[in-house]
């Protein structure tokens, strides 16, 4: 694993000024990435300081004769907002896991924060010999998927309208700019072009999120561009 969210990413989400989707493809990344999971309680921590320096300050300000009934009602309302900012994706609990089977037979674990939306997920769909998708309705105007590339395979070459992320769930793929593993947090926009593949013996699940559709740019899958000017997986 080398590709992590930001540090902004990271604070943004800490904040709670992340939309939904967005918070949760991070949740899936923490969940598999130790080194940023620390990054981010250390910024939650800070984040409820921050809160409870300024309801003290508040309090004193005032002068208020209550002042100690004050600050233990901030500390609750603290651990209130620190709870309200999760994203409604990431409520339920729950320790299970559920699994996933590909069109040709190979059954992945998913992480348990995708799990607890396992039956969300739609069929499998395939949009270019080794390559499928599978949506999971989240209720949001981004398209998710699951993207499973078969070993040997290529995503056409193709850019985007809006911003694409992808969180890599089991397996790898590669680009022009890179190798990429399990774990791996990729954001590719408007400035990126690119055609995944992946190697013989070598498969990979991932999930991404589309803002807007992509462009095809390259070969005979330029015609999906004329169907409302680009596709989604």
């Amino acid at each position: 694993m080398k590709i992590h969210p930001s540090h902004q990413q990271l604070t943004h989400y800490c904040e709670g000024a992340l939309d939904d989707v967005n918070g949760f493809t991070i949740s899936l990344h923490l969940e598999q990435c130790s080194e940023c999971k620390a990054k981010a309680s250390e910024l939650e921590a800070r984040c409820a300081n921050l809160l409870f320096e300024a309801d003290v300050a508040h309090s004193t300000d005032n002068n208020d004769s209550k002042a100690l009934e004050d600050m233990l009602d901030a500390i609750t309302a603290i651990e209130s907002s620190l709870e309200a900012r999760q994203s409604p994706l990431l409520t339920e609990e729950s320790n299970d896991q559920a699994t996933i089977s590909t069109p040709n037979g190979k059954t992945f674990v998913l992480p348990r924060i995708l799990s607890r939306h396992v039956e969300r997920i739609s069929d499998w769909t395939s949009y270019g010999g080794k390559v499928y998708s599978a949506a999971i309705d989240l209720d949001t105007q981004a398209r998710v998927n699951l993207l499973y590339i078969n070993e040997d395979a290529q995503v056409p070459q193709h850019t985007h309208k809006g911003e694409e992320t992808t969180v890599i769930l089991h397996g790898g793929f590669s680009d022009e700019d890179g190798h990429y593993h399990a774990g791996d947090f990729l954001t590719r926009d408007t400035s990126h072009k690119h055609a995944p593949f992946t190697q013989a013996g070598e498969d990979c699940l991932c999930l991404t999120v589309l803002t807007e559709p992509m462009i095809f740019t390259q070969g005979v899958a330029r015609i999906f561009n004329l169907f409302g000017k680009g596709m989604y997986p």
